[in-house]
Parts: C-alpha cells; structure tokens; sequence
C-alpha cells in the first residue's frame, strides 16, 4: 500500500497502487512461441513476472474493431470469452503476436458483456515497455494474443462495500476504463455514488456518450477539465481532487473511494480522505 511504479526502476518492490490502464505498463520478458505453438500456450518456466499476477496463458485473438475514443485514445474491441473475468476493474495481458513483451490493459466493458472492450491510450515504445502503436494504429482484423484475466478488480472481498452507503470514484485520462467497468458492473447498485472524471480537454475526455446512460444507472457524473482555456468549456475545472474537496463528504464514515490515474491525483486523494476521516482501507485502488 501507497507504493507506486516507477517507470525506470520496474522491479517488484515497486508494485503500484493502482494501474493506469490504457498504457502498457511493464514489458514483461517472455520466451515467443514456436511456430508449431497452439492458439492457447501453457506457461513456461523463466518468465519474469514481477510481481503482475500469475504466468499468462496466450490465447489467439484479433481486433474486432478499432475507432477513436478522444484525442490520443482508441476504443478497441475484442470479441473473445475471456477466463476469470468477474470484476470491474480487472485487467490482462495483450502483446503483437510472437513478441517477447507484453502490455497490461484494464478492461473497460463490464463483466459478462460482448465483446471485451478496452480504451488504449497511444504510447510509444520504451527499454521497459513495447508501447501501444502496434495496437491502436491496427485494423479490424489484425491478430495478437491475449492472457486470462488477471488481478482482483476494485472489490477485492465480497464485503468490501459493507457499511458503505456513499461510493466516490476517481478517474484521469484513460483511468476511466476500468471504472467504467466497476460502473456498470452493477457492485454499486443501491450505493449513492458520484464520478469525478478529469482530463486536461474536453477532447481528451472518453466515453461523454455514456454519461447519460451512467446517471441512469444512479451514477452522479462531474467532469472536471484541467486546461480548459480556449476550448469553451463551461464546467468543474482544475483537479478532480480539489473538486471533490469543495464539495465535501458528507458522511465519511460511510463513504468508499474508488480510483485509477496519475500517481499525484493518487497521493492528494489519499490525503483528502485522512483529512475527512475516511481510513486507508477504504481508498481502493484495482491492484
């Protein structure tokens, strides 16, 4: 708890909080298959993990579909059944088939939906990490393969939101994936709950379309935009923390944060939920 990743030093001492989810957080050192490998591949031994969860079982799979989803962000669908999906905020493993490194992705579809969803934010490659132009300058079609679902989601026990009547979730950029997925998963049926979603533009901002949709669902939506400065915007600007702090929290006692973002939104979120009382345990992050 309150580690967070760095990207020059990925050792596993340096698991994060929460997971970003739309960038390939971590190029994973992975053997490529055979040619004569099977479309799903048992593990094999000397992978190094680091930390991420359990050793990938490779599946073949192609894009379904591929489209804009704001600026530097692509919506991507995958239309496979997927093993151990049950909870928003669950992520897995995508990487260009035969690649010895793999992305990370938060699912942003809901448990049980068709097909997989995901939001990738565009990412060039680095010494730790293939980066996601492989994948979002793809078209419908193109083949890659995918691991089981990994990871806890947000609601890591049953009874996580027991005595919890006010859920407040927080999402930056293309931290909305896997909140979105949380959202319409139904966990947060008969729960009072507010989004703070925050982008730097309106035009970096994903999923407006499904606002309407979400405050159907009982879901409060305040959009919060950073630099709103020649783009018209009208509405909550700065930080989504500091928005939520102006607001206030009317019963802390039983209230939940639920988050995905930047390390910073992290640490001031933490921080504005000591100050209200709200203790650690109930800042829940999806890793």
């Amino acid at each position: 708890q309150g580690r967070y990743f760095h990207r020059s030093s990925p050792h596993k001492t340096q698991m994060p909080l929460l997971l970003v989810p739309s960038v390939a957080l971590l190029g994973l050192v992975l053997q490529p298959p055979s040619p004569a490998a099977r479309s799903v591949r048992a593990p094999r031994a000397g992978r190094v993990l680091l930390g991420w969860g359990p050793d990938p079982v490779w599946s073949d799979q192609s894009v379904e579909s591929i489209s804009d989803a704001g600026e530097g962000l692509k919506a991507i669908t995958i239309d496979a059944a997927l093993d151990g999906f049950g909870k928003g905020g669950q992520y897995l493993q995508i990487r260009e088939p035969g690649a010895e490194k793999a992305g990370i992705f938060a699912i942003a579809s809901a448990p049980g939906a068709s097909p997989l969803e995901f939001l990738i934010k565009e990412q060039p490659p680095s010494d730790w990490s293939p980066g996601t132009g492989w994948l979002t300058g793809a078209s419908a079609g193109a083949a890659l393969e995918m691991s089981q679902a990994m990871g806890s989601g947000f609601l890591k026990t049953d009874d996580a939101l027991e005595g919890i009547s006010t859920v407040l979730l927080f999402a930056v950029g293309s931290g909305i994936s896997p909140i979105r997925s949380v959202i319409e998963s139904g966990a947060l049926d008969g729960k009072s709950v507010e989004l703070f979603y925050g982008a730097r533009t309106p035009a970096m901002m994903s999923y407006t379309d499904k606002f309407a949709a979400w405050e159907e669902l009982g879901v409060s939506v305040t959009p919060v935009i950073s630099q709103p400065e020649g783009t018209g915007w009208e509405g909550c600007t700065g930080y989504v923390q500091d928005v939520a702090r102006e607001k206030g929290i009317a019963d802390p006692k039983a209230t939940a944060l639920l988050l995905c973002g930047m390390k910073g939104m992290a640490v001031a979120i933490k921080e504005m939920a000591e100050e209200a009382g709200i203790p650690e345990e109930r800042v829940l992050a999806n890793f």
